[in-house]
């Protein structure tokens, strides 16, 4: 199926942060192919948002507002609704695409006119725009490639944004599903290449910025515990698929838990405050994890014996420490 620049739009979702709304914004509508955008905001608290992006922007974008506020995977699913062409590309306001985005998207429709989800590589930025050395993910040595269910099993090569899609066929899915805690746009895009094929291009087509807001939602998952579970169901999810499919596959958590163990740091930065089923779910990937140094592999040992009570204990020393120290790093940073 030939795709063309008019059968594109690019949904700018927003809630109520402008600090990077602009370059967002601009950044869809800077395409070498220009494309139809959007704005869609969640009914955020900001009563001035539209008059800002209006005046900002004028007639080149079109502004919807819900009506009631449907958080990030119902509000994706009001761009389905909004949508006024065939294809969709959704991009947060704090993320931006590259120039060559549709472009980059038109060629690779070229090479594989039969799929329902496009994407390309995805550059990870700073909070300022830097990329991060080694922030681009996955790595590719052929300029474009088929993805199949078994490619997404257990990584994604696909990170938030960068991507293009049929309207109609994430319809016919049901939409995102909006009780989704993290990975509505994993589970959406591993049905989309399931039923309808995917392709990527080696071309970097968009900036993913990581950042420390707390109105980021990965940071919100990442803080509360619950990331490395949600992965894991929506691995399920995808070998569940791939057994329907009568691929056979297999995932080994144990051996998942060998190349990427549970990280002891992010533990003793925040296991203290982490509800307790949360706290034991992390601290038993711990002990399932291949220590990656003898520091990790004492402090692994030394959970197993103690259990959880030693991993919140050592973090709400760590916390205590931390906080005796603030003053006086603070008198150092004012002289």
């Amino acid at each position: 199926m030939s795709l063309a620049a008019e059968q594109i739009t690019i949904a700018v979702t927003v809630f109520n942060r402008r600090k990077y709304l602009k370059q967002a914004i601009a950044s869809a509508l800077n395409q070498t192919v220009p494309v139809r955008v959007i704005v869609a905001e969640d009914c955020g608290p900001d009563s001035s948002l539209e008059a800002f992006v209006r005046g900002e922007f004028g007639s080149r974008i079109g502004y919807f507002r819900n009506p009631r506020c449907r958080g990030i995977f119902g509000n994706w699913n009001a761009c389905l609704d909004y949508c006024p062409t065939p294809w969709l590309s959704i991009l947060h306001d704090d993320d931006y695409l590259a120039p060559g985005f549709v472009a980059a998207l038109l060629e690779l429709n070229r090479q594989a006119p039969d799929c329902g989800l496009y994407f390309g590589q995805t550059q990870l930025v700073t909070e300022v725009g830097e990329p991060f050395p080694d922030g681009l993910h996955p790595p590719m040595k052929v300029p474009w490639r088929r993805v199949e269910l078994a490619d997404i099993l257990v990584t994604t090569p696909f990170p938030f944004p960068g991507h293009l899609f049929r309207v109609d066929y994430a319809r016919e899915l049901g939409g995102f599903r909006e009780t989704s805690q993290f990975c509505g746009d994993w589970e959406m895009w591993s049905n989309l290449i399931a039923r309808y094929g995917g392709a990527q291009t080696s071309a970097i087509v968009a900036y993913n910025r990581r950042h420390s807001s707390v109105g980021r939602g990965c940071t919100r998952i990442h803080l509360n515990g619950r990331l490395r579970p949600l992965v894991f169901v929506q691995q399920k999810r995808v070998l569940r698929m791939l057994r329907e499919s009568g691929a056979g596959a297999i995932f080994d958590r144990a051996e998942f838990l060998r190349k990427s163990p549970m990280s002891v740091d992010y533990l003793i930065e925040h296991g203290a405050q982490l509800p307790p089923r949360i706290l034991r779910y992390n601290v038993g990937l711990l002990l399932r994890s291949k220590p990656p140094s003898a520091q990790y592999a004492v402090f692994q040992a030394v959970a197993r014996v103690l259990g959880v009570p030693f991993v919140k204990t050592a973090s709400r020393l760590v916390r205590f420490l931390l906080s005796q120290n603030e003053p006086a790093r603070e008198r150092k940073a004012a002289d």
